[in-house]
This record gives structure tokens, C-alpha cells and sequence, in this order.
């Protein structure tokens, strides 16, 4: 059978309906606007763990769901699994944004497919695996962590043993036993030392694969690599951080792809096409030695397809060091990302990110001097904000644009700005939130899964109030930075005219609808609730009706 397999992944939109109900995403839609408020980027271990189990000679397969349902207009997704046969049947529930829809598609798969087993695992799921498996019956396990070994364990036993002994016999696994009436944990595996064994390339085990490997704004393709896993530093709302990382993967240690493999993964990256490759992770986590070795590795090389690589920094980097990027580029083009967060030094040290505002803008100037595109990322929602202190942050910004114009080269500082919805589970701030000025309003699972399923409004997901804003106050500081990011671009000739005017009437929008929204949710007549959410999203589609309706409101 063509559709017939032993272990299928399945990756899932963010919101299940999202082509039948009307929904607001707000920022989200911003955030990774590639993407869509889908979410249709699938978590890179999936590529990993396919890889690994194909290897073991495990008829395995990844379907992007979340795609698939956002091309293909008329995709039936329940058609769509009840025709696709498996042993396994694995959703990821990786990062918490896709909670709704990964329920409902583990729901789809139990109802048609009864005695297969329904298997969820990421870092939200690991987080919060012994809530998953007694409050949903058709969510057969979750496995905990890194993956790769124990769903092949998992496989392997279920193929001997009943579903109970095989849960028992299996590494990293959640699960209920109905016959003591309680919830069971199994030990870890002891985590890999390297990701030598591991291939993160066979991208032909995606179907599909095109939209989501294609960026929106260049058309090139582009594909992720990941450089290590596990992390050295405790950001405060980071579900990867060291803290979490040890928490919920059982890792206390970096696990690197060597140089070598790097290479190789270039190598069979530009055979397939791919014209951009973001090495995630900043390789100076692997200390002096190994950064130079990867880019003595790298450089040099001519390819066929690739072009640009993109880096990140998890702190300001030395004149030298940008030099040698830049001297030793692994293709014609590098890009580097940073993410400082806030533009207020001690807010910054507080969420986890020790260093100051001169060595940020100390870097900005060196990528500026060696014609480095760098991209500098900040976020609305951090526990210690003041009304001040995003003002601080508003000042950094100019303090960037003002290096754009000193320093004479094509090269641009690309500041941008994100709004936090959803606090991450499993980092510090969701185990500790006082500690680190928050106060949650989504403590389990079940109130992240929930939200989206009682409002389609945006500001109705966020997931946490901090010690000086509460929801709605932070939903406006969203809007208003956005509104201030665009007035950065226009001035400094990052966006034309034309598109800060369309776009900015979105934003200004979006404030009107902020109130909107709370009257809307209150309406006891379903008929009226239902006019008034199709009313905002038809003059959400067209500017010129958006315009209007702005006119007749003063709330910007």
C-alpha cells in the first residue's frame, strides 16, 4: 500500500481551523510572517529522527500538515489519515503555539486509526507529558526529550511485546496505566555526547516541503542546521535555555556537529538546491578552537546553489572575530543575527543576558565596517519592563540607525521587534515567575490549549502579566512598538513610503480592535458575536475599508 508505513510524523498548524474559522493573530503574524500564523515550520529534529529510524531500516515518513492544509485549499485532513496506515503515528507538540492543533490532529488519528499508537513529544509535550496523557484518552504516550533512540526503541518493542509492556520496556516515555490508575514516567536515556550520528538533511522525507523551505521574501530556498544542542546560558522565557534544557531533556552538557559533518551537510544541501543555510546556535559555544575550525572548514568553498549563511550571536562579538568572518566566509554572502532583547541594560541582565548597550553597538558598527548584514532583535514582554525602559529601548534603536548612516556600506542593521504571547513552558519564568517579574495566567496545558479554543483574539492567548503590566497594557505596548518600528524603517529608509502608509494603518488597526475584541467576547447573542467577528475580519482584508472604519474611531 502506497500510504502505509511503520512510524509517520505529522506536523500540525498552530490552530487546527484555521482555514474554516475566523481567527486574529495579531502579532504573531509578524513574528514569523514566513511561516504564516500557522506555524508551518516543523521542528528540525523531525528530519533527525526520520533519518535515524530510515537508517534502522523503518519505513518512515514526515508529513507537513500545516503546509499541505495551507496549499492545497481543498486538502481533507481527515480523508487524508484515514487512508494513511501506520504503526506509529507521531505528532510534535514542540513549541506551545501549536497546542491546539496538535490535539486535534492526535485526535483525528486515534479516531481512524483506534488500535495504532497516537505518540506526541517536543518540549512543550515533555513539559507537559503527565497532564497530556490523563486529560487526553487518544494520546496513547509522549516522549520526553531527545527523541531519535526512544521512538525507535518504542517501535522495536511494540513490535514484541502488548502496548503496556512495550511502554514499560521504552526509554523517555509518559504514559497512563489504566490498571493502577496513575501516570507512569520511565527512565532517560543518557543523551548523545555529539550529533555526528544524527543527518539533518533528508528533506526528501518531507511531503510537502516547497512552501515551507521557501522564503516569502526572496523566493530562494532555505534550510536550518544546527550547530550544537543544549545551551550555556538561562534566558529567562527561553524553553531552551541550560535550565530547561537539563529540566525536561536530560542534558547538562553541549552535544556539536563537528566540523567535517558541517561541511557534508553543505555539500548535499547545495546538490538539493538550497540557496540559504541559517547555522543555528552560536559556534563560539563550542570555545575558540572549534569556531575556527568550522569556518577553516568552510571557507574556500564554491557552490553551485548556496549563497548566503546566516549566524547567529548570543552576545556582541570583537572586531577580530567579525573580521574573520568576514575574511573566512563559508559563502559569497554571511548575514548574523543578535538578539539583545531590550535596549535597558539592567532589564536585560535580569532575563538573562549580561552585557552592555556599548558592545551591542560596538558590534553593529564592526558588521557595518566589513559590510555584514546583522539583524537585531528585541521583544515586548519582559518581566521587569517599565514604561522607561521601552523607551530605553526606543532609544537604542535610533542609536543603531544613527551607525547605519555614519559607517558608508551597503550592508544594513535590520532592527526589529517581537511581542511574546506566549511565555514558553519549561523555561525559568515559567517554573519561577515571581523571580523573574511575571505572574502567569496559563499555568497548565490545558489553559494553553484552551485559549485559542475560547477566542480567536490574540490578546486573549497572552499567556502571562508582568509586574508592572497586565494583558491589555501589554497588548498596547505591542501595538505601539510596532507603530515605532515602523517609523524606524521609514526614516531610515528601510520600507518605501507607500508600504510604511499600508502598513501602518494595520497597526493602527489593530489598537482600534484591541477594545473591540473585549466587547466582542462578552456578547451573550451568538448571532450578533458572529456578525461582529466577520465585520472586523472584512475590513481587516482591504486597507481602503481599514482606513475608513479608522476614521471613525479616535483610540489611536
Amino acid at each position: 500500500m502506497a500510504n502505509s508505513y511503520d512510524i509517520v510524523f505529522l506536523h500540525p498548524p498552530s490552530f487546527y481551523d484555521f482555514r474554516k474559522r475566523i481567527w486574529f493573530p495579531g502579532p504573531i503574524a509578524n513574528t514569523v510572517a514566513t511561516y504564516t500564523p500557522a506555524f508551518i515550520m516543523f521542528p528540525v529534529g523531525l528530519i533527525s529522527m526520520g533519518s535515524y529510524l530510515e537508517d534502522q531500516g523503518i519505513r518512515v515518513k514526515i508529513y507537513n500538515l500545516a503546509e499541505k492544509m495551507l496549499v492545497e485549499k481543498n486538502f481533507n485532513v481527515e480523508e487524508f489519515l484515514q487512508k494513511l496506515e501506520a504503526t506509529i503515528y507521531g505528532i510534535d507538540l514542540h513549541w506551545v503555539v501549536h497546542s491546539q492543533g496538535a490535539i486535534k490532529v492526535a485526535e483525528i488519528c486515534k479516531k481512524n486509526h483506534p488500535d495504532a499508537l497516537v505518540v506526541l513529544g517536543g518540549l512543550t509535550a515533555t513539559c507537559f507529558s503527565e497532564e497530556i496523557v490523563e486529560n487526553f484518552g487518544f494520546v496513547d504516550c509522549v516522549v520526553n526529550g531527545e527523541g531519535e533512540e526512544p521512538i525507535y526503541q518504542l517501535f522495536k518493542n511494540v513490535s514484541k511485546f502488548n502496548k503496556l509492556e512495550a511502554f514499560y520496556r521504552t526509554p523517555n516515555l509518559t504514559f497512563f496505566d489504566r490498571s493502577k490508575k496513575m501516570v507512569v514516567k520511565t527512565n532517560y536515556l543518557k543523551v548523545v555526547n555529539d550529533l555526528d550520528s544524527f543527518d539533518f538533511t533528508r528533506l526528501r522525507l518531507v511531503e510537502p516541503n516547497t512552501r515551507t523551505l521557501t522564503s516569502s521574501i526572496s523566493q530562494e530556498k532555505v534550510w536550518m542546521l544546527p550547530i550544537c544542542r543544549g545551551c550555556l546560558f538561562n534566558c529567562a522565557t527561553c524553553g531552551g535555555s541550560f535550565y530547561s534544557y537539563k529540566r525536561l531533556m536530560n542534558r547538562d552538557k553541549l552535544a556539536f556537529r563537528s566540523p567535517k559533518r558541517i561541511l557534508e551537510d553543505f555539500m548535499i544541501l547545495d546538490e538539493m538546491g538550497i540557496n540559504s543555510i541559517f547555522l543555528f546556535q552560536d559556534m563560539r559555544l563550542g570555545g575558540k578552537n572549534y569556531s575556527e575550525q568550522l569556518l577553516n572548514t568552510l571557507r574556500g568553498s564554491r557552490w553551485s546553489s548556496i549563497k548566503n549563511v546566516g549566524l547567529e550571536l548570543f552576545y556582541p562579538a570583537s572586531k577580530s572575530y567579525i573580521m574573520n568572518l568576514s575574511k573566512n566566509k563559508p559563502a559569497d554572502y554571511i548575514g548574523i543575527s543578535i538578539s539583545p532583547e531590550s535596549g535597558d541594560e539592567a532589564v536585560r541582565e535580569i532575563y538573562g543576558r549580561n552585557y552592555p548597550n556599548e558592545a551591542l553597538l560596538r558590534t553593529c558598527k564592526y558588521c557595518k565596517e566589513e559590510n555584514i548584514p546583522l539583524g537585531v532583535f528585541f521583544m515586548i514582554g519582559l518581566g521587569y519592563d517599565t514604561f522607561d525602559s521601552i523607551k530605553r529601548t526606543w532609544t537604542l534603536w535610533e542609536k543603531m540607525g544613527s551607525i547605519e548612516k555614519e559607517v558608508k556600506t551597503k550592508s544594513r542593521i535590520f532592527v526589529e521587534v517581537g511581542s511574546m504571547i506566549f511565555l514558553d513552558p519549561g523555561s525559568l519564568a515559567f517554573y519561577y515567575p515571581k523571580k523573574y517579574g511575571y505572574k502567569l495566567k496559563f499555568r497548565n496545558f490545558n489553559d494553553y490549549y484552551k485559549s485559542i479554543e475560547k477566542s480567536p483574539f490574540w490578546i486573549h492567548w497572552i499567556s502571562y502579566e508582568t509586574i508592572n503590566f497586565n494583558a491589555q497594557e501589554l497588548a498596547n505596548l505591542m501595538i505601539e512598538s510596532e507603530k515605532r518600528m515602523l517609523e524606524y524603517k521609514r526614516k531610515y529608509n528601510i520600507i518605501t513610503e507607500n508600504s510604511y502608509k499600508v502598513r501602518r494603518i494595520f497597526v493602527d488597526l489593530e489598537k482600534i480592535f484591541i477594545s473591540e475584541y473585549d466587547r466582542i467576547i462578552k456578547l451573550s447573542d451568538s448571532m450578533e458575536y458572529d456578525i461582529r467577528i466577520r465585520e472586523l475580519a472584512e475590513i481587516s482584508k482591504d486597507p481602503i475599508i481599514a482606513w475608513s472604519y479608522i476614521l471613525t474611531h479616535d483610540e489611536i
